[in-house]
């Protein structure tokens, strides 16, 4: 079987009735070649443009062998047909509708053109001539009786009769003999093949680990989907851009990814957020060799402040701090260094900035700079627009797809939230388990006994859960020095090495793990934004212990504030 990009089709594109013959040349294509051979297909990343259009210079499938080189494929479903005297493409679909289409042979052929291009840009290719040919496949239309025209000769076109028994000996025939040419085309190789998926099918290497148990609800959620794709192609042409998305929406996945593609193409880059784990977290998950600085914002005054030799007064309060001081010394400190700013700053969690922050922000961005926010816009907790930087023009983008959590989390965490329309679009998941515990003096022991049970029965290594609790007491009620029950624990900020994380729900705000227990007490319920936090953490199984009362505010029967 050939080696596909995606290695399955996301549940968007086939559940789209317009990709039934895409979907349909996929499957053929993965059965008929062998595994020497590479096929990308488009859709799942390219996606189109703002007004519902195929992006041009784009191609359905793009197949690629290390000896014969690459073929590009445009894909025409229904009855095709052309008249060369008004040179028109139409199609007619299942329902006997016929509708104008583009020249699939002009498509094929500039997407080999543009393709080509790509490869000649891209960092990963070593500059050669190589074998390019490209092709039309037109699985419900028979062939006609010679060509359609000088530059269309009839072996270019793979017709219903080829498809349904000769696919593979078609794509053969079409990208020729192997080997180099006596002139100067020479081989794609294997470094060939991995500048292409370098450019072609780069988004599809961000992946998180899969669990002993729960793994198939876990593999699920891997697979990353159109919009995702789609939307890190829109940022390439916006400056500056916000990105809102609920909880779940893969907004720290696409904030690492696209301060990586900036600092690959020599952007000096900046990756900042509000929380500690979350900045330590982003840290071990960077590709090794990006020079991408990740930092917390107060880590970043810190840093700039000690480079331009300025110290903190004294005589303010925590507080002060907190909020202005840093900010003035941050802004201060990129006066005094001006080529110490960065060409590119990505903030994730920008709902957690404060207003006067972003100033402090923009001062650290050189006068052409791109910059990103991803920010969660759930109305009901934060006033995420009232905090964005009114001076400072945004092009707004929404996330709408829940990719982090199973349909039953996703059905309790939105309870929880008020906003946009988001849709869970991985498997339904195991059910919540709600563990009713008689008072906070027991709830040590539950959850100590279902740590025991997840990792003694059910396999879960203890790596892949958490434990959150509300109050800094609390976890040291579940984990004192560190243990928690017969197992060790280890903070969000530090180094799990297989152990549990048992922290404070606002610690572990940015974060996942496969399983999550919450110990839900009174503190937990008096927020709006720690039932939220808290239950959205989990990615496939989600466990919450605490009183009857509590329980009832976590599951969003009482409403919160």
């Amino acid at each position: 079987m050939a080696v596909m990009w995606p290695r399955s089709l996301p549940p968007d594109v086939t559940a789209n009735m317009l990709r039934d013959t895409e979907c349909e040349v996929y499957r053929r294509l993965e059965t008929v070649l062998d595994d020497s051979f590479v096929v990308f297909y488009s859709r799942p990343w390219l996606g189109l443009t703002e007004d519902g259009e195929e992006i041009d210079g784009e191609c359905d499938f793009v197949v690629a062998h290390a000896e014969l080189g690459l073929l590009t494929l445009e894909v025409k479903g229904g009855a095709v047909a052309y008249d060369p005297r008004s040179e028109r493409w139409t199609s007619r679909d299942r329902w006997n509708v016929t509708h104008n289409i583009k020249n699939p042979v002009q498509q094929a052929r500039s997407a080999k053109h543009e393709l080509l291009k790509k490869l000649k840009d891209s960092s990963h290719w070593r500059a050669r001539w190589i074998r390019a040919r490209h092709g039309v496949v037109l699985p419900h239309s028979s062939a006609p009786r010679g060509d359609l025209g000088a530059d269309m000769p009839q072996r270019i076109f793979c017709f219903s009769e080829t498809f349904a028994r000769g696919l593979g000996d078609w794509v053969r025939s079409r990208l020729g003999h192997g080997g180099a040419n006596k002139g100067r085309t020479r081989e794609l190789g294997r470094d060939g093949l991995r500048a292409l998926e370098k450019v072609l099918a780069r988004p599809f290497q961000l992946r998180v680990s899969l669990g002993a148990t729960l793994s198939r609800d876990d593999a699920e959620l891997e697979s990353v989907t159109q919009q995702q794709f789609h939307i890190l192609r829109a940022l390439e042409a916006v400056p500056r851009a916000a990105i809102a998305g609920a909880a779940g929406t893969g907004k720290t996945v696409l904030a690492m990814e696209e301060a990586s593609r900036l600092a690959e193409k020599g952007v000096r880059t900046l990756y900042v957020c509000y929380n500690r784990g979350l900045a330590c977290e982003v840290r071990s998950r960077m590709r090794d060799g990006l020079p991408v600085a990740v930092m917390t914002f107060h880590e970043l005054c810190a840093e700039m402040a000690g480079r331009a030799g300025l110290s903190r007064p004294a005589g303010v309060s925590e507080r002060q701090l907190f909020e202005e001081v840093w900010l003035e010394l941050l802004m201060d400190a990129f006066e005094r260094l001006p080529e110490e700013v960065f060409d590119a700053i990505v903030v994730d969690e920008g709902q957690d900035f404060l207003p006067l922050w972003w100033t402090a922000v923009e001062s650290g961005l050189s006068t052409r700079g791109l910059l990103r926010i991803f920010y969660d816009n759930n109305q009901r907790v934060y006033a995420s627009a009232a905090n964005l930087p009114g001076e400072i023009k945004l092009v707004p983008i929404r996330l709408t797809l829940n990719l982090r959590n199973t349909k039953r989390i996703h059905e309790l965490v939105r309870k929880h939230y008020e906003g946009h329309e988001i849709e869970a679009v991985g498997p339904h998941g195991v059910e919540v388990r709600w563990v009713s515990v008689e008072s906070p003096g027991k709830l040590q022991r539950e959850v100590s006994d279902c740590v025991a049970r997840l990792h003694s029965i059910e396999r879960v290594p203890t790596g892949d859960i958490g434990v959150l609790a509300a109050t800094e007491a609390i976890v040291q009620l579940l984990a004192p020095h560190d243990r928690l029950g017969e197992f060790a624990a280890v903070r969000c900020d530090q180094e799990s090495g297989g152990r549990i994380v048992v922290d404070t729900i606002r610690r572990f705000k940015g974060l996942e793990r496969q399983v999550v227990i919450v110990a839900a007490t009174g503190e937990s319920v008096t927020d709006k934004e720690l039932p939220y936090v808290a239950l959205s953490r989990a990615r496939t199984h989600l466990v919450v212990a605490g009183e009857p009362r509590v329980l009832d505010r976590m599951r969003g029967a009482v409403r919160v504030g």
